[in-house]
């Protein structure tokens, strides 16, 4: 909290008048980088195809994340330890609304659980994001990483079967 004082520079009580917890920064940041994610997924209009929406998403999150490593990292590593990472997590809500949308217009299986897709594709991000944020330089490219793991979801990793002639 302290170094977000001196970012913002003002004193270190005045965060805390914004942010009594750092918890409640911590999600007012991820809100505000979540928005901007949306945003960007659904600019491709309603004919978007699952994929191209979570690429559009994740693409975004690693350009705000490459465009402010330092203060990306910083808030990342901070809130690891944080339960409400992990619970409740608004991402893996947005995610499943993602897939909820798909099955109304049948371009999943019927069968899947959007809220357990949702929640696996958040726990993925987390873990890379963590991982990208805990070496300098970054191990890997962020969005490239988070793309590889959106088609390991949809596709699978079981061997593809062609049809019978």
């Amino acid at each position: 909290m302290e170094d977000i004082a001196d970012r913002a520079d003002v004193a270190r009580a005045t965060v805390f008048n914004h942010f009594p917890r750092k918890a409640a920064f911590l999600r007012e940041w991820a809100t505000r980088r979540r928005e901007k994610a949306i945003e960007a997924a659904y600019a491709g209009g309603p004919q978007s195809s699952m994929r191209e929406i979570l690429v559009r998403f994740f693409t975004e999150l690693g350009a705000l994340s490459d465009a402010s490593r330092p203060e990306s990292v910083a808030v990342i590593l901070g809130s690891a330890g944080l339960a409400d990472t992990w619970q409740r997590s608004p991402l893996a809500a947005e995610f499943a609304t993602i897939f909820t949308e798909a099955q109304r217009r049948n371009a999943i299986d019927p069968a899947v659980n959007p809220d357990r897709v949702g929640q696996i594709l958040a726990s993925s991000y987390y873990v890379t994001l963590t991982t990208w944020a805990a070496e300098d330089p970054a191990p890997f490219n962020l969005t490239e990483e988070m793309v590889a793991t959106v088609d390991l979801l949809l596709n699978g990793v079981l061997p593809r079967t062609t049809p019978a002639p």
